[in-house]
Parts: structure tokens; sequence; C-alpha cells
């Protein structure tokens, strides 16, 4: 690993790195809970990424909707807000950890997969249960909806799509911070 890859490359848990980005008095404060509480501030990190992914997809929601029906403008919404969810993610809520390509990509095709589903039945169940709905009520619905699969999709981010800790010798990320599959690694093996 070049030194420039290095230096970019910050693994979760090294709060005197990410306590860098926090300017003023909080700095110390933050290095003490990532120290102390390293998986829960990465949860917290996470949950704003989530929140702010929320907004952007009921934002979203919102302005297809008088063009689609629910379900189509959800599903349009729902696309475009899990590519940019899982990238910042990866930069806010696991410091830029590397991603494996191809897991990353099952995990938003799954993701997708999974929240099209869930929160197209939950649209379908509310006009079933409620009849005349608005679409702001459409948008609350499926915004607390969608965080009932957020504690899966972050252990899934953690443990499968993100490395957390530092590489191994030999896997060398992209220039987005990405390492191939393991299976399809950069190494070379030494003679």
């Amino acid at each position: 690993m070049d030194a420039a890859q290095s230096a970019a490359h910050v693994p979760f848990g090294d709060p005197a790195t990410s306590a860098a980005r926090v300017p003023g008095r909080v700095t110390g404060a933050v290095v003490a809970l990532s120290r102390r509480y390293p998986l829960a501030v990465q949860l917290a990190r996470y949950a704003a990424v989530g929140g702010g992914a929320t907004a952007l997809n009921a934002a979203l929601f919102l302005l297809f909707r008088p063009v689609l029906p629910a379900v189509p403008a959800n599903l349009v919404a729902l696309v475009l807000t899990t590519a940019i969810s899982t990238e910042a993610s990866r930069r806010f809520a696991f410091d830029g950890a590397p991603a494996h390509r191809l897991r990353e990509w099952v995990q938003d095709a799954g993701t997708v997969a999974f929240y099209a589903t869930y929160t197209s039945a939950v649209l379908l169940a509310l006009h079933q249960l409620a009849g005349a709905t608005t679409p702001g009520e459409e948008a609350a619905v499926v915004a607390v909806a969608s965080l009932a699969g957020g504690l899966l999709r972050f252990a899934v981010l953690r443990f499968w799509v993100f490395d957390v800790a530092r590489p191994a010798a030999g896997a060398r990320p992209d220039q987005g911070g990405r390492h191939p599959c393991p299976e399809q690694s950069t190494s070379t093996p030494s003679t």
C-alpha cells in the first residue's frame, strides 16, 4: 500500500483521526466516546446518514408522486437514494472503509429489492385500510416502514460490505476506497 492510499484509508475506531474532522471543543468528547463505545458511535453516524437518506427518499417520493402512482414513485425514489446512502454510510459512518465491489453491488440490489417489496406492500396495505390517502401520508408511512430495515442493513454493511479494519496485506483499494472481492484480489503471489 503506498503512502497516499495509506493516508486516505482510515479504519473505524481510530478516534484521533475521526475527531480531527470535528472542529472545536467537541473533539475531546468525540475521541472519548469513540474509544469507549466505537460501535455505538458508528451506529449513531449510520442513523444520521439513514435519517438523511429517508428524508431524501420522502422528498423524491413527493416530487414524483404528482406524475406517478404511489408504488412507482416509491420505486424511483428508492433506487436513487440507495446508492447515495451506501456511499454516504461508507464515508461517514464507516470512516471511508474500503468496500468489496461485488458485495456492495449485491447489497445495493438486495436493499432495493427488500425495500421495494416491503414498502410497496406497506403502501398497498395503507390504501386497502385507509382508502384515499394524501401523498404526505404515503411518504410518512414509507419513512416509518423504512426504519425497520435499517438495523439489518447496518449489520450487512458493517460485517459484510465494508472492511472496518485495515485491509489485508496486498489488498489495494481503488480510487474510490473500494476493494475488489477477495477472489478478485489484485495481489500477486510471491515466488
